[in-house]
């Protein structure tokens, strides 16, 4: 019968009603684990293709999560978003991504194009928390969103890092090695992880007592070439740092470029922490203490 089957064949070859097709289909638990083989079993046999656009106009659902991310190259991004990828499609959902480049035109775009498409939920990271249009946007959005790793608004479900410890121990464990100047490296404050890691950095500076010296903190882009620019103007600067906190994902190679152009060598001219655990920075020679997620 090959691509002519319809819904009514496979009820008729698994003796049940259509509606019972139908249930295992979307996956309803109402149905008992025998008719259920029996309905899949007919649907293989018929080589059966349910009209997936038909089925989403009668359910208003599409089994389709969007999820925004500003860059599936960085490896801890991709990390989450196989994760998420797995668990969706174990439960009959599809998975469509979309990269952002931290750009907010290209955000609203997209979430234009989401409602559009009547995706059936959103997964997302947003480049400015205090843009006042974009976290409008996302709240007038009639779509379940789910912050990735950010905060605002306060209003949506997230899921977070906890930056902020994971900086403060970094920094407490270079202060043990008795580093002084300690610089911190990362992204705009207006986004989250900038945000906790700075909190982090000074909690820990904080708990040095007041003769401890402050540490430095230079903040602008999560990317590895903020990490080089940034890196290579700290040698040359009045109080040479000690040590260096990448703090992002894709910060640490540019920041391992500029202490070797400088022809400094990791340990013994200057330590480096990277803000998250890599291949570069377990590959790296000698091997970057990091910050494990």
């Amino acid at each position: 019968m090959g691509d002519s089957s319809t819904i009514r064949d496979v009820a008729l070859a698994a003796h049940v009603a259509i509606g019972t097709v139908s249930r295992v289909l979307n996956g309803h638990k109402s149905v008992s684990d025998g008719v259920r083989r029996r309905v899949l079993k007919a649907i293989e046999k018929l080589n059966y293709e349910p009209d997936r656009v038909a089925q989403s106009m009668r359910l208003g659902v599409t089994r389709t999560v969007a999820c925004a991310t500003r860059d599936i190259s960085i490896p801890g991004f991709g990390a989450i978003v196989n994760a998420a990828e797995d668990v969706l499609r174990s439960n009959g959902y599809t998975l469509l991504l979309a990269i952002t480049d931290e750009r907010k035109e290209r955000e609203l775009d997209l979430l234009r194009i989401f409602q559009q498409r009547r995706v059936d939920a959103i997964i997302m990271t947003t480049s400015n928390e205090e843009d006042a249009e974009l976290s409008r946007r996302i709240k007038q959005l009639n779509i379940p969103v789910v912050l990735l790793d950010r905060d605002n608004p306060p209003e949506l479900d997230a899921i977070t890092l906890d930056h902020r410890r994971g900086i403060r121990a970094a920094t407490e464990y270079l202060h043990g090695l008795g580093h002084s100047q300690i610089v911190l490296l990362t992204g705009n404050p207006s986004t989250r992880p900038a945000r906790e890691r700075i909190a982090g950095f000074k909690e820990a500076f904080a708990s040095f007592g007041k003769h401890a010296k402050l540490g430095v903190v230079r903040t602008g882009s999560f990317s590895a070439e903020f990490g080089f620019r940034q890196a290579s103007s700290l040698p040359s600067s009045s109080t040479r740092p000690t040590a260096i906190i990448a703090g992002g994902m894709a910060m640490l190679s540019g920041v391992l470029q500029a202490i070797r152009a400088h022809g400094l060598v990791i340990p013994n001219d200057i330590s480096v922490i990277a803000g998250a655990d890599t291949d570069l920075a377990a590959l790296a020679i000698p091997p970057i203490t990091a910050v494990r997620w």
